[in-house]
C-alpha cells in the first residue's frame, strides 16, 4: 500500500513537474488577480500584469519544444503565438485606451 502511494506520489509530481511553462503563465495572472482585488482603482496596471502573462504564455511557446510546452500547446506553434501576441496587444491597447 505504502508502496504504490510513494509511487502514485511521484507520478503526479512528474506531471505537475510537466506543465511547469503553464503553472508559470498561471501564477503571473493570478497574480493579476490578486493584484486587482487589493487595488481595484489600478485596474491598468493589472490589465498590464495580464498582459505580460500572454506576453509570457507567447515566448514560452515560441522557444520551447513542442513535448516540453504542456498546456500552452493548443493548435500549431505559429498560431498559439500569433494569438497569444495578438492577445498581449489588443489588452495593452484596451487598458490604454480605455478612461
Amino acid at each position: 500500500m505504502r508502496r504504490r502511494l510513494r509511487r502514485t506520489a511521484r507520478r503526479t509530481a512528474r506531471r505537475i513537474r510537466a506543465q511547469w511553462p503553464f503553472l508559470l503563465v498561471f501564477a503571473v495572472l493570478l497574480a493579476a488577480v490578486v493584484y486587482l482585488a487589493l487595488a481595484p482603482t489600478h485596474w491598468r496596471r493589472g490589465s498590464s500584469i495580464v498582459a505580460l502573462g500572454a506576453l509570457l504564455a507567447g515566448l514560452l511557446r515560441l522557444v520551447l519544444p513542442t513535448p516540453r510546452a504542456g498546456l500552452l500547446e493548443v493548435r500549431a506553434r505559429w498560431f498559439d503565438v500569433f494569438c497569444y501576441g495578438v492577445l498581449c496587444v489588443l489588452i495593452l491597447v484596451a487598458a490604454s485606451q480605455l478612461q
